[in-house]
């Protein structure tokens, strides 16, 4: 597990669609309208996901205020053995990767609240109807409807089933987030990926003037991209824009 302080660290997150959701030439962003998460074409004034498209549009997912990064890479395992006929060992089988990003930052809108909580705008839900959209918000990112129709995924679907567009090779579950440690003088900067991750917590701290904070943690079962140096942030290739594919699941 690793801390990370605010000033050392940028953090940006996108949708895991590489470009378009539903095959036209509208991109497409999660964002807050009227207090309901809808999809959009375009980014708004306030808080919004875009999606994973190129340097601009992802610079443009930078979560603001952030006081705290803390960063835990770890492996979900099981205890294999003993076998009848066979030595009293105990063996451990990995199972999938298990990386927790959870993100503090100073409290200033409700965008958060709203992602983790609902409600999400009853046309925008993959589920449509108005008693459902109201439950639950954007946590598991965005997921097809059909080959034309992209909606907000509600998590009964498996990974493996929240496929892109283009014959489900790629896998859009969730969102990613990139996690930069700022250049120290003439050195390059370093981006950790997390990849396909739900959103599974979301907490405020409270004072006797309100709230103040909010910390907001993703989960994910993918393998991630360790830190690697790279080049300054909205340059080319300065993180791994690359979709993850089913193979990868």
């Amino acid at each position: 597990m690793a801390y990370f302080l605010g000033r050392d660290v940028d953090v940006y997150i996108t949708t895991e669609s590489a470009d378009n959701y539903d095959g036209t030439s509208a991109d497409q962003y999660v964002v807050e309208s009227s207090g309901d998460i809808t999809l959009a074409t375009s980014a708004t004034s306030g808080a919004c996901i875009p999606p994973l498209k190129n340097d601009a549009t992802v610079i443009s997912g930078s979560i603001n205020d952030v006081t705290g990064v803390d960063l835990s890479i770890s492996v979900s395992d099981e205890d294999v053995g003993p076998f009848l006929g066979k030595p009293q060992i105990m063996q451990k089988v990995e199972l999938r990767k298990e990386t927790v990003v959870s993100v503090t930052r100073k409290k200033n809108n409700n965008f958060w609240d709203v992602i983790f909580n609902g409600p999400v705008e009853t046309g925008s839900f993959i589920q449509g109807d108005t008693a459902d959209a109201k439950r639950m918000g954007a946590r598991y990112g965005a997921q097809y409807e059909s080959t034309t129709s992209v909606k907000i995924g509600d998590g009964n679907a498996f990974m493996y089933d929240v496929g892109d567009l283009y014959a489900a090779t790629n896998c859009c579950y969730g969102y990613r987030l990139h996690v930069v440690l700022k250049a120290s003088g003439s050195a390059t900067e370093e981006v950790f990926v997390v990849k396909n991750a739900a959103m599974t917590g979301h907490t405020v701290s409270l004072n006797a003037d309100g709230v103040t904070e909010e910390t907001i943690e993703f989960t994910s079962s993918i393998a991630p991209s360790p830190f690697v140096p790279t080049a300054a942030v909205g340059s080319d290739g300065w993180s791994d824009f690359s979709a993850t594919t089913i193979a990868e699941l």
